[in-house]
């Protein structure tokens, strides 16, 4: 782990606060009430890593907010687990009303800071127990600022306190009732201010807002509610709108929906029938949204669906197996893992080592432990070396197989020892139980439990649906095109108005693109027309869109475009991709004219990029004093809250109120981890906010929302856009941008989902990307591809794109040396074979959901072969041939084959998926689907037939590219094969043996069995000298 508080979020997660207290040094002053009183000492000097040494967060919670919105998170100073700062007897000064005037006119980042410099104060000056009309109004206004902070857990502090101080409303409400007059002034001696009295018609308007804004983090308490019912009913003086809007606030309103919506599984939600909801919202293909909140029901019940669905089909299955065959039989499921029995342990029970910031700890094998506590089938197992328990996974634990009670939990930690060992760190989320309330009777560390193990990563679900349930109306961004699908009458960037631009000293007016001198513009920028026209349209449109087939050069065009804003606007630009490949490959292009950019996330593999990491940057900047200032005080409420929790673990006493506060302990615990989690995203606010290109993938964008919330990039460029789901998309986005430009294809990988239905009826794969296509949103299509020879070229067109013209310079490629044609398809039937074959395949529909575990003996051991074959021939190196094949089981296949094959080591093999955006100078492609040795399933190609793989798989290959598959089946199955299969007829490209030409000798042998390749390989004979038998 990083050693740094400015080890800031990353792609991973290991780049946290890894740190003990002991190292972690801040001088407090002893005159709190100055806003200069964190001194800033040697002991704070500069960068994080001087700062903390060796401080942990509690949970490993670094992607943050793992919150149930059913619980009450108030932070009052009644609580049991609330310890004052200040210490026992300890007085604590008020902020005076003329410093929390100064602080209310300045900006919201300016009064979070002055705040977090003065906490102890401020929450003084919250409760005390006499507020004048002055003080409330100021109050309220520096809470409305606040509010407009996207720091979450911070806010709801304060608000808590404030929103549950009952004298507060009720002066609040003698101020309605006797309110004083309009002209009178009050004057302090010795002191020249002038505070004038609070107008009536002034207070509730502030009253208003204020109310609005908190009530997104607290609702409002009795009194609170009392006062504005009154407001409303006696307030005839009070114009109509406001009256309205306090009735509003009052009420049940339309968010209420919101704060209740949670992406975590109940019991009655597994319970439910398999399948969909009945009540499930379609996403709308084309046409408008109905409101803010329509969208968001749509997009928060498909994303919480896509995993519930798997989920909750998993479990009805399993019960339906222990019915059948009893618990003791192993339950197979692609989707889940079943443990039984686990127990929950405290840290202290399992290791040596200082673990107190992990609070539960899950014991995999309790039944199977031998000498020192080790598990053998957990060490067998190796887990550290899989994707299995990774931090942010979701657990379901349960004392029963009937699921009557449920657990949810997080895996909050992935130690490597421990896992290996069959421990997991886990935080506990919440708690239910059918007939009981949430804590009766509940012990979690005496009993055996059911633990369900989600195979579907539940991480990226949460970070989306976090960002996307806290948006309002009024803070949805770009809201006139994503919901209402308008394009206003001026679609200039705001900011580019009163602009022109320039480039190569040719000058153009963004209001004006038909007037741009094309022609000159096309060659100064070296641009097709094609490509201009997507430059053109991404320049001067606030949101554009940007479709580039394979190879008409993306990110060429994408790097034009960043170029020129740079040049011409001072404003920041936030790029998002898909994949950490393709930041680094723009990124790059981006440093050739311009060293400000910032490489956000840990995943970075390209070594020109390390000196633009956020790491190497962080150790450059100092951090803001209140963010120092707010992590010290928030980290001593963290470990006041842990002694606590240790106290309570080393109680013998079992009653349900001991119970009961370890588990309120435990939430207290989470809610300050989420505050810290928020204030290391905003110390690295100040080494990134004068940077000019800020580069992270979505994964980061969604784990880091209040990063992007504070920056508030006004220009975001979305690489790969048609790929990425809509949600992660919105979530990339603030309410502050102006300016987005989405480049991408929809023609090739769809958005992933995790349910097949969820695409087909409900639509959730449609991409943002596409639905503005649908919608006949303005769209550049760039035309001209630089990429593969011409007969490659020829398979996509016209069947995959009308047009798509091919470059010059593909014309010039050489023939493939050793090879009769650089493009070939073999055809064969050799009937595919899936991992678990050896379990016999009961029904098509297992077969069918069997995806992942295709392979094909005979394409493995020819697909080799002809590499090694290539390899020989002398002009080819392992990095100029890729092996790509449809399915993960296959490639499994080619990795264990590989092993023995020395010759092979580095040539790149990859599932055509993790390789869009790439390209390589020779493919060697295995399609695997051949029919099933099973004759009880019948013919089926599965997403091979979908015409995006189909796309991506055939447009990889720049100058050779050899296809092994089943081409009868395929055409059998997909009209698109049939289509594909004429044009290698036309091209006479196919057949059931493949042709070599001796390079010595001119002589052209046909081989089609792999093992003839193979003897070629090992005696390094030339092609001729293989027999007719042989061959």
């Amino acid at each position: 782990m990083s050693d740094s508080l400015k080890g800031q979020p990353d792609d991973d997660d290991d780049d946290w606060f890894d740190k003990d207290e002991d190292d972690f040094v801040v001088e407090r002053a002893d005159k709190p009430q100055n806003s200069e009183s964190v001194a800033d000492s040697a002991g704070c000097s500069g960068t994080i890593t001087d700062l903390l040494d060796n401080l942990k967060c509690f949970s490993a919670d670094y992607d943050g907010n793992y919150v149930d919105p059913n619980k009450n998170y108030t932070a009052t100073v009644d609580t049991k687990f609330n310890l004052h700062r200040s210490g026992p007897g300890k007085f604590v000064q008020t902020i005076p009303y003329t410093k929390l005037v100064n602080i209310v006119d300045s900006d919201s980042l300016t009064v979070l800071a002055e705040v977090c410099l003065q906490s102890n104060e401020f929450m003084a000056t919250l409760q005390k127990k006499t507020y004048g009309p002055e003080l409330m109004l100021v109050l309220m206004r520096i809470m409305i600022k606040l509010t407009t902070i996207p720091l979450h857990e911070t806010v709801r502090q304060y608000c808590s306190i404030l929103i549950s101080q009952d004298h507060f409303w009720e002066q609040l409400t003698k101020f309605f009732d006797h309110p004083p007059e309009n002209e009178k002034k009050k004057k302090r001696k010795k002191n020249i201010i002038v505070r004038p009295t609070i107008g009536r018609a002034e207070m509730v308007q502030v009253l208003i807002k204020f109310l609005t804004q908190v009530k997104q983090y607290h609702p409002l308490n009795h009194a609170a509610t009392v006062l504005c019912r009154v407001l409303h009913k006696n307030s005839t003086d009070i114009d109509t709108a406001l009256r309205d809007r306090l009735a509003a606030i009052s009420a049940a309103d339309d968010d209420e929906w919101q704060g209740k919506m949670t992406i975590y599984p109940s019991i009655r939600e597994l319970k439910e029938t398999d399948g969909p909801p009945q009540d499930l919202k379609r996403n709308i293909v084309k046409g408008r949204f109905e409101s803010v909140q329509h969208y968001l029901e749509v997009h928060l019940n498909l994303l919480k669906e896509d995993f519930m669905i798997p989920l909750r089909t998993s479990l009805q299955q399993y019960r339906l197996h222990v019915g059948t065959h009893g618990p003791d039989k192993p339950f197979v499921n692609e989707n889940v893992r079943i443990h039984h029995p686990v127990v929950l342990l405290l840290p202290a029970q399992i290791s040596r080592r200082s673990q107190k910031e992990q609070l539960i700890v899950v014991d995999l094998d309790p039944t199977g432990r031998g000498f020192a506590n080790l598990s053998a089938r957990y060490n067998r197992l190796n887990l550290p070396a899989t994707k299995r328990f990774m931090h942010g996974s979701l657990l379901l634990f349960s004392s029963g197989l009937t699921f009557d009670d449920l657990m949810v939990a997080i895996v909050s930690h992935r130690d490597s020892d421990d896992l290996k060992n069959g421990f997991i760190y886990v935080e506990i989320i919440r708690f239910e139980q059918e007939n009981a309330a949430p804590y009766e009777g509940y012990d979690i560390f005496n009993r055996p439990f059911v633990m369900v193990e989600s195979e579907i990563f539940f991480e990226p679900y949460h970070q989306v649906f976090n960002a996307l349930v806290r948006l309002r109306a009024e803070s949805f961004p770009l809201k006139s095109y994503i919901i209402d699908v308008q394009q206003p009458p001026t679609p200039v960037p705001e900011y580019a108005l009163e602009r022109s631009f320039r480039y190569a000293d040719i000058e153009f007016d963004l209001k004006k693109p038909d007037d741009w001198p094309a022609d000159a513009l096309c060659e100064a920028l070296g641009l097709n027309r094609s490509q201009y026209e997507a430059y053109k349209l991404a320049i001067s449109n606030r949101f554009a869109l940007i479709q580039g087939p394979p190879g008409t050069g993306k990110t060429f065009i994408g790097l034009k475009i960043v170029e020129t804003l740079l040049a011409n606007t001072d404003r920041q630009i936030l790029l998002v991709c898909v994949t950490n490949h393709a930041v680094d490959q723009f990124l790059c292009g981006v440093t050739r004219f311009t060293d400000s950019v910032v490489r956000m996330g840990n995943q970075s593999k390209h070594p020109l990029l390390d000196v633009y990491n956020i790491k190497q940057l962080n150790e450059e900047q100092p951090i803001d004093q209140w963010v120092r200032t707010a992590y010290y005080n928030t980290k001593q409420d963290y470990l006041a809250l842990l002694e606590q929790f240790e106290k309570l673990q080393r109680s013998h006493d079992v009653s349900n109120e001991l119970r009961q506060s370890m588990i309120q302990c435990m939430d207290k615990l989470q809610q300050t981890s989420r505050r810290l989690n928020e204030l290391s995203q905003a110390s690295i606010l100040k080494s990134i906010r004068n940077v000019r290109v800020i580069a992270m993938t979505t994964t980061f964008a969604a784990r880091n929302r209040v990063l992007l919330e504070l920056l508030g990039t006004p220009i975001v460029v979305i690489e790969e856009a048609a790929e990425v789901l809509e949600a992660h998309i919105v979530a990339s986005l603030t309410v502050r941008t102006q300016h987005c430009i989405l480049i991408g294809d929809h023609k090739q990988l769809r958005p992933t989902t995790s349910t097949y239905v969820l695409s087909v009826r409900y639509k959730l794969d449609l991409s943002l990307f596409e639905r503005m296509i649908n919608n006949r949103f303005s769209v550049a299509t760039m035309v001209v591809q630089h990429r593969m020879r011409p007969e490659v070229a020829n398979l996509l067109r016209p069947t995959i794109y009308r047009v798509l013209h091919d470059a010059e310079s593909v014309s010039g490629y050489p023939t493939v040396v050793g090879m009769q044609h650089s493009l070939f398809f073999l055809t064969h039937n050799y009937p595919e074979g899936g991992i678990r074959s050896r379990v016999e395949k009961q029904s098509a529909a297992e077969e069918q959901h069997d995806e992942k575990s295709k392979r094909n003996i005979f394409e493995c051991k020819f697909v080799l072969a002809l590499c090694e074959y290539l390899l020989a021939q002398g002009p080819y190196t392992p990095e100029d041939i890729t092996i790509l094949t449809a399915y993960n089981g296959q490639l499994m296949q080619f990795l264990t084959e590989r092993k023995t094959r020395h010759a092979l080591r580095r040539v790149r093999i990859a599932v055509i998926d993790s390789f869009q955006g790439e390209e390589s100078k020779i493919v060697l492609l295995s399609l695997v689907r051949s029919g099933s040795i099973n004759p009880i399933v019948g013919d089926s190609i599965g997403f091979l037939a979908h015409e995006n793989r189909i796309c991506v798989a055939l447009s990889r290959a720049r100058e050779g590219f050899y296809i092994i598959g089943n081409m009868g089946l395929l055409a059998k199955c997909s009209k698109k094969w049939a289509q594909i299969e004429k044009t290698f007829k036309e091209q006479a490209a196919i057949g059931e043996s493949i042709a070599l030409r001796c390079q010595l000798h001119g002589t052209i042998v046909e081989v089609k069995d792999p093992d003839a390749l193979e003897q070629l390989n090992r005696n390094n004979e030339c092609a001729c000298s293989l027999s007719a038998d042989q061959s």
